[in-house]
């Protein structure tokens, strides 16, 4: 009779062990999209554990905006709801595109992109793969592609990975972005499940014969997810092309200053391919959404399995 009455006991306590959702260490803004007809950005963020593990369950809750600043001198205020609780991905294929431009000489001298692509490439798991290319003008691309140099197809192996990485990181020639874009549409059809071009670039397009129309159409019909990293000064540089790309195919956008912070956006598109959650924020500028160039800066508040976290976000339309 013990045996019948503890063993069930037991097994319901171990049962009911399972279902506890781990409270998270931190978390990670991993990127966001813009809609400039709402005025609103949908922020990516993960949590992650104490080794920044990213985790797989978890409430997200009392989402709040604040500390709020903009361009100018108007007035802005933000409204912030949960657009999405956390959502689990598949097993990855990410096609990782590096510009190889001349640029990328100044904007990047000491190859801090091969660096953080190396890290992207160590987070992987053993049902993960990757494939690398590089772009621009000078070099030919593989065939039948037309802007990429395909260094390696995809895989598992981290050790081939990474010489691929080296290969793609040099500089040289002009900048054919979106026909790069379009073809790594074409590489990444052939795979199955969690689909995403990871796309590196410093500049604005000047050579290619695909236009950001046609290839966001391209990888949207595709069901392909476009991770876009801007290297250079958002408030200079003219990056609505790459948002909206990142928008119209489910994808992300972030940017860096310079090259230092490539990790931590190499991070943050890493996490998001794992799991993730969604807080959207609508702002109003002077009782408007936001016109074209505005720059907002502010935190985003929020609980996650009941812990307060909060995340500074800097977002042009």
């Amino acid at each position: 009779m013990k045996k019948t009455f503890w063993l069930p006991l037991l097994l319901l306590v171990s049962a009911c062990g399972t279902q506890v959702n781990p409270i998270p260490s931190k978390v990670s803004l991993n990127g966001y999209t813009v809609n400039r007809s709402e005025g609103s950005a949908s922020f990516n963020l993960s949590a992650l554990d104490a080794n920044g593990s990213v985790l797989t369950t978890g409430k997200v809750e009392n989402p709040g905006v604040n500390n709020l600043k903009v361009s100018g001198s108007a007035n802005v205020v933000g409204t912030a709801t949960i657009c999405g609780q956390i959502s689990v991905q598949e097993a990855l294929s990410c096609l990782i595109t590096l510009d190889s431009t001349g640029s990328m000489s100044s904007t990047d001298p000491d190859q801090k992109r091969r660096d953080a692509a190396r890290a992207f490439v160590g987070r992987m798991t053993s049902s993960d793969q990757a494939a690398v290319a590089s772009f621009d003008t000078s070099t030919s691309p593989t065939s039948p592609y037309l802007a990429i140099r395909l260094w390696q197809g995809f895989t598992a192996d981290k050790s081939l990975l990474d010489t691929a990485i080296d290969q793609a990181t040099f500089a040289s020639g002009g900048t054919n972005l979106w026909d790069a874009v379009y073809d790594g549409v074409d590489l990444l059809k052939a795979k199955n499940g969690n689909r995403v071009e990871l796309v590196l670039t410093d500049g604005e397009d000047n050579s290619s014969i695909k236009t950001s129309y046609e290839a966001s159409n391209y990888a949207a019909a595709s069901g392909i997810k476009v991770y876009m990293v801007g290297l250079g000064d958002p408030s200079s540089l003219d990056f609505t092309r790459m948002q909206n790309v990142a928008a119209a195919t489910g994808g992300l956008f972030a940017a860096a200053s310079d090259a230092s912070g490539l990790q931590a956006l190499f991070d943050g598109m890493f996490n998001a391919t794992k799991a993730s959650f969604c807080i959207k924020v609508i702002f109003l500028v002077s009782g408007k959404p936001p016109t074209a160039g505005t720059r907002i800066t502010g935190t985003l508040t929020f609980q996650v399995s009941g812990k307060p976290f909060s995340t500074d976000f800097d977002v042009v339309f």
